[in-house]
């Protein structure tokens, strides 16, 4: 096998970055930066450059122009997404867990009981789905949540199910097993009525809160996994509320930003039908320190710098002030 690709120092990083106009002020800056290199991959500052990086072609050679970038910003960047990242999972596992707790509520309650939801024909949508399909869902269902059960350690689940003597847990327990993909999974086989109940609670339509989650999966998915989110381009766009186009981007007529922004919305409007205290300082920080100006702004899919003023003034909660005690 023939080799293209040979490995380089910290120092030759740093040379072939400059070779491409990344700047460094000076000698402590470099040191800096072979510091950074050392604990954040090359091509890790590479994916945080890539908005910078003007390319262009010589033949069959790709030409790289970071146009002047500081270093500094980038690595910058990478951070920023880190905090992001981690921001937003605090978010998503706690409409993760509400989710679950109102799943578990609908399917375990009337003639459902405990064991009720491993029946799909019990509580599936039959209008939209054909019995074969329900019957595939059904047996892949039980199949994934055997997996999940052996890699558990909840007690609770092994003193139910030798009460019950069943090889599945009642319904209560079985959810918090579950990976957010399948619980978007149990959600979308859910009969009208069912998923109204749930949908109900975020003042959405069924359709609406389906859209939400598959959004908010892949967007833990990329979290989890240590990916970029704030250059990431959503390929489906979930279905808007009229009040997030005031704060989104357009690109044209009645077609808005698939960036950040996005998931941002969705996330910030279901934790305040979950928990209306949240805080959602740490996340809206992260966001504000990424935008500068109107063009950062829309590229991160927000209308102007102007509508940050108006998040910050939103979701950041001012601490009331404590009363002396004598």
């Amino acid at each position: 096998m023939i080799e293209h690709f040979e490995h380089k120092s910290y120092e030759e990083q740093i040379t072939l970055l400059e070779s491409r106009s990344m700047c460094f002020e000076n000698d402590a800056s470099r040191n800096k930066a072979i510091n950074s290199l050392s604990m954040v991959s090359y091509y890790k500052i590479k994916e945080f450059a890539k908005p910078f990086a003007k390319i262009t072609k010589n033949g069959t050679q790709k030409i790289i122009d970071y146009q002047n970038t500081k270093f500094e910003i980038v690595i910058s960047r990478y951070y920023q997404d880190k905090n992001l990242r981690l921001n937003l999972l605090h978010a998503i596992e706690d409409i993760e867990v509400a989710l679950k707790t109102k799943i578990a509520y609908v399917l375990g309650r009337s003639n459902l009981n405990s064991y009720g939801y491993l029946n799909f024909s019990n509580w599936c949508n039959k209008e939209e789905y054909c019995k074969h399909y329900l019957r595939y869902s059904e047996n892949k269902f039980k199949k994934n949540l055997l997996i999940e059960l052996r890699k558990s350690s909840n007690s609770e689940i092994d003193e139910k199910s030798k009460i019950d003597q069943s090889k599945y847990p009642p319904i209560w327990l079985a959810v918090n097993v579950l990976t957010f993909g399948q619980m978007v999974n149990m959600l979308e086989l859910m009969s009208v009525k069912k998923l109204g109940q749930i949908s109900s609670f975020f003042d959405c339509e069924n359709s609406e809160l389906i859209s939400w989650l598959k959004c908010i999966n892949l967007v833990r998915n990329i979290c989890a996994h240590n990916s970029n989110i704030i250059d990431f381009k959503f390929k489906t766009v979930p279905q808007l509320k009229d009040e997030w186009k005031d704060y989104l981007y357009e690109l044209k007529p009645g077609v808005y930003s698939n960036r950040i922004a996005l998931p941002f919305l969705i996330i910030s409007y279901m934790m305040d039908k979950i928990n209306p205290k949240y805080h959602f300082q740490d996340i809206v920080n992260s966001l504000d320190k990424l935008i500068r100006d109107d063009n950062n702004a829309k590229y991160y899919g927000f209308k102007s710098i102007s509508t940050m003023k108006s998040i910050k003034s939103k979701w950041i909660r001012k601490p009331v002030p404590r009363r002396r005690t004598r």
